[in-house]
């Protein structure tokens, strides 16, 4: 797993679909406050810029009181979401959904006071824009995800809310926006979601503000290992390309900035059958593979059988595993000379 620990905010080179994402969630969070409390407050939301940011990295730069708001996301995508509205922001809506008159409000902000009548009313509010992502991100991809708030919400800064808070495989899309009230002035708006959840939505792969990513390219029979290694390769330090067949792995290899490659084969019989003795000798010939390191693995791999693949003249058959091995040994390729 990476360590994402320390590392520096960097800006997202916005897009097309990049922008008509911050644009459906500023509007649609937008249109439910204006719907659900006083359309004549003309609550109003500006687009969210979008920073790639590890959570350590943001919770040590933002020291502002907030609520803490977390959303599951389930089925085809199972990790977590995280919002942070400013107190003020939090009483000022949960005074408006109680309907409490613009005084008591005012008195709320200056004391800072939330009790639990004000969470339970915020909470209605959190649910409400809850569903409206939910909706946003149905439409933005073809696989079911289904967002679910969590009812806890947390007051931060706390000592509770630490690195050990957040589930931190990935680093996240941090979207920050403001929201204004009209009646209770301008705060800051933030919706942390994982990177991979953004990408596979969006169906892009997020380029970055002065880095160019190491390329990994990577073709196996094993789907779930491919989704696995793709959520810890895609990093700022790393892109993660997978072949949909092990003979498009070949096409791959012109790719710029290609600094690995693996290759996870199912069982191979030895002596060679004519297809799999055709395929290694194209890995031997390729003089792409001669030039990056490559990963060669197979369900019955051995010393003996590695020998006679050496002896075609194919680098990088190894009796190590994919599911076990490869990620550290890409990890080594990638941070090389960085």
């Amino acid at each position: 797993m990476h360590n994402f620990r320390n590392q520096k905010p960097v800006r997202i080179i916005a897009n097309e679909k990049t922008i008509a994402f911050s644009q459906k969630i500023s509007k649609g969070i937008e249109n439910a406050l204006n719907f659900i409390l006083d359309p004549d407050d003309n609550i109003s939301i500006k687009p969210f810029e979008p920073f790639l940011m590890p959570i350590d990295a943001y919770i040590k730069a933002y020291k502002k009181k907030s609520i803490l708001i977390k959303l599951h996301a389930e089925q085809a995508f199972s990790g977590e979401l995280y919002w942070f509205f400013e107190m003020r922001t939090a009483i000022a809506l949960g005074g408006q959904m109680r309907l409490i008159p613009g005084p008591a409000v005012e008195e709320k902000l200056q004391t800072e006071l939330f009790d639990a009548k004000d969470q339970d009313s915020f909470g209605e509010v959190g649910n409400q824009l809850c569903g409206i992502l939910d909706r946003i991100f149905r439409e933005m991809t073809v696989k079911k995800i289904h967002l679910r708030m969590d009812f806890d919400k947390k007051v931060y800064p706390d000592e509770s809310i630490n690195n050990a808070h957040f589930v931190d495989i990935e680093e996240y899309v941090v979207l920050l926006g403001n929201i204004k009230l009209p009646k209770y002035g301008e705060q800051k708006l933030t919706l942390l979601l994982p990177r991979s959840l953004y990408e596979t939505m969006l169906g892009i792969e997020i380029e970055l503000e002065g880095i160019s990513p190491k390329i990994v390219a990577f073709s196996s029979w094993d789907k779930d290992l491919c989704e696995e290694l793709s959520k810890n390769l895609n990093t700022r330090q790393s892109k993660f390309i997978i072949a949909n067949s092990e003979d498009e792995i070949f096409n791959l290899l012109e790719t710029p900035g290609l600094c690995c490659v693996g290759m996870d084969l199912k069982a191979i019989e030895f002596p060679l059958t004519m297809k799999d003795s055709i395929f290694m000798k194209r890995i031997a010939a390729n003089r792409h593979l001669q030039k990056h390191p490559l990963f060669l693995s197979y369900e019955n791999s051995n010393e003996e059988n590695i020998k006679a693949l050496t002896n075609l003249g194919i680098k990088g058959a190894t009796t190590l595993k994919a599911k076990t091995d490869f990620f550290a040994w890409a990890l080594q390729n990638v941070t090389k000379d960085l």
